[in-house]
């Protein structure tokens, strides 16, 4: 009998042809790293976070959780990525974050404000909600006050609001959704 490599049974085979298709996991480091991350692109310290939870969320369990020395359940994982206005996924993405500077015809929206008005039954806010949750999502941004959108992103939301790119800005200035640095009127 020649010399062979060992066997490998059939489960194992079937597990390294599925590893060879996909990434490798999210490790619990990464999944802690992203949770600092996430919370210092909202610009919040520890104890924010525990002021603006009421509480539910001490800043020691937070440190420990996003230094990886606690475990951090799904159930609770998932009730602090809805404190921080994060989908659940946001844990399990690469940490390279893909910073978009303003061009011209791009538009700052004011997050805050659209929040706001989200309960209102105005298909330009659906649509901009919608948008603006994919382009998040696909940045990796989850400042949560202001995000600039391209020429391209806000040709694509005049066509679903089927409103030139004059109409678009003007109808989203009526409704106060256009970021206003401090001192602009």
């Amino acid at each position: 009998m020649s010399p062979k490599s060992p066997e490998i049974c059939g489960k194992t085979r079937g597990a390294l042809l599925l590893l060879a298709y996909f990434d490798p996991m999210t490790t619990p480091l990464e999944i802690s790293r992203r949770l600092r991350q996430i919370r210092k692109q909202q610009s919040l310290t520890l104890k924010q976070v525990e002021i603006r939870s009421r509480g539910k969320w001490k800043a020691v369990v937070i440190g420990s959780y996003e230094r990886g020395t606690r475990s951090l359940s799904i159930s609770k994982a998932k009730s602090l990525c809805e404190f921080y206005g994060v989908p659940l996924s946001a844990l399990f993405q690469s940490e390279g974050i893909q910073q978009v500077p303003p061009s011209e015809g791009a538009l700052r929206i004011d997050l805050r404000n659209l929040r706001g008005k989200i309960p209102q039954n105005d298909p330009l806010i659906g649509h901009l909600h919608n948008l603006l949750s994919f382009i998040a999502r696909r940045r990796d941004d989850w400042n949560g006050e202001i995000m600039s959108i391209r020429l391209q992103d806000n040709e694509v939301l005049g066509l679903l609001v089927q409103k030139e790119q004059g109409e678009l800005r003007k109808a989203l200035e009526i409704r106060d959704l256009l970021f206003k640095a401090q001192g602009q009127a």
